[in-house]
């Protein structure tokens, strides 16, 4: 009885071990590649930019700064194509019991790199206040505003990151076409209020696009964060965020190594 008991959870473990195994192996395979410099080096250029100007408002700049991410972390997920090893991934495909841990690795190396990305967005511009005394922005930041940006550039980090993963060979045979695709729908997703308004008819398809601009555009909607007003909004990337995930998770494993 108490091997029947013990069981499911002994079995999530190895699940959780074979997924943090697999997470070890994308992330050193990430670490050791070249793709992860040039996003770095894009990310710490638009932060001194943007915040070399002062005064500005807090939460305009968190705002434009999420997009910024979600671009970048596109492109990280786009590239991702570009440091996998056919053979290797092919061997690990055919040795794993649940596919899906495959890939699953995949999603969590793209939070990883996100988790990443936010702290560093969301801390540069609290030390540059530092360093200018408090006069980088029109108003004392908070501690409100530090952590809601984090969440804020870790979701969308994610969302963007995940998107770009769909760019692969397996869903689009020919790389350009899914360069191309990428190039368009990152635009699209970050100037959907723009694009909206200018072609009506691109609403009928912006719909089923990640939520970005509409967090972004309500988070900094006031002066002030307010969770009671903007939770909703939150919830609605996460969901897409999740969803997103495991549509991409299905899809490979349906794809398998075609």
């Amino acid at each position: 009885m108490t091997a029947e008991t013990n069981a499911p959870g002994s079995k999530r473990f190895t699940r959780a071990a074979h997924l943090l195994e697999i997470f070890r192996y994308e992330r050193e395979k990430y670490k050791h590649s070249s793709r992860m410099i040039l996003p770095a080096i894009l990310l710490f250029f638009y932060l001194g930019l943007a915040y070399s100007m002062a005064p500005q408002y807090v939460l305009d700049s968190f705002s434009i700064c999420s997009l910024v991410v979600f671009l970048l972390m596109l492109a990280m997920g786009v590239m991702y194509e570009d440091i996998i090893f056919p053979m290797i991934d092919q061997t690990v495909f055919i040795k794993t019991e649940e596919k899906g841990l495959l890939f699953g690795g995949r999603c969590l190396l793209v939070a990883y790199i996100s988790l990443e990305t936010a702290a560093v967005s969301a801390v540069y511009p609290f030390l540059c206040d530092l360093v200018n005394k408090k006069g980088l922005f029109m108003r004392p930041l908070t501690a409100a505003d530090i952590i809601s940006a984090f969440f804020l550039f870790w979701i969308i980090g994610i969302s963007g990151g995940i998107t770009g993963l769909f760019a692969n060979r397996r869903i689009f045979h020919k790389r350009e076409t899914a360069l191309i695709l990428s190039v368009l729908m990152g635009l699209i997703i970050v100037l959907k209020g723009a694009v909206g308004e200018k072609f009506a008819a691109v609403r009928l398809v912006t719909w089923v696009l990640p939520p970005v601009y509409d967090l972004s555009v309500n988070y900094c909607a006031e002066e002030y964060f307010h969770f009671s007003r903007l939770w909703i909004y939150f919830f609605w990337m996460a969901a897409y965020t999740v969803l997103e995930t495991w549509i991409y998770v299905r899809i490979m494993i349906r794809k398998k190594f075609e």
